[in-house]
């Protein structure tokens, strides 16, 4: 609980609702395809690629390990999830994941890897 509250402090608001489920009873890194960092790496990942610079309103929740990271926009309860490229940041290049957070959970993660 203490990351995640350090987390909301960094960013300067709560995160999305659905998110900040998932991670009070998220403990374990996810394998496969899809990276989603646990809270105590979330500040320091997010200034790696300086998150709050390029795309102030989202936070970037993990990595396909390709270069992509997945972000979600904070002022959204059950934000959409999206894949932006590392190296850019830019969401307005971003591609659509999936119209939910809740939903990309209940599918297990999935999403199309073009």
């Amino acid at each position: 609980m203490n990351h995640i509250v350090e987390v909301e402090k960094y960013l300067g608001c709560t995160l999305p609702k659905t998110y900040r489920q998932f991670l009070l009873s998220f403990d374990k890194e996810l394998d496969g395809d899809v990276y989603l960092y646990l809270p105590d790496m979330l500040i320091e990942r997010n200034e790696c690629y300086q998150t709050k610079e390029y795309a102030p309103d989202y936070i970037n929740i993990g990595s396909d390990g390709g270069g992509m990271a997945f972000i979600l926009k904070l002022s959204d309860q059950d934000p959409k999830v999206a894949l932006i490229d590392h190296g850019s940041m830019d969401p307005e290049l971003s591609e659509f994941v999936c119209s939910s957070f809740s939903e990309w959970v209940a599918s297990d993660f999935e999403y199309d890897e073009e």
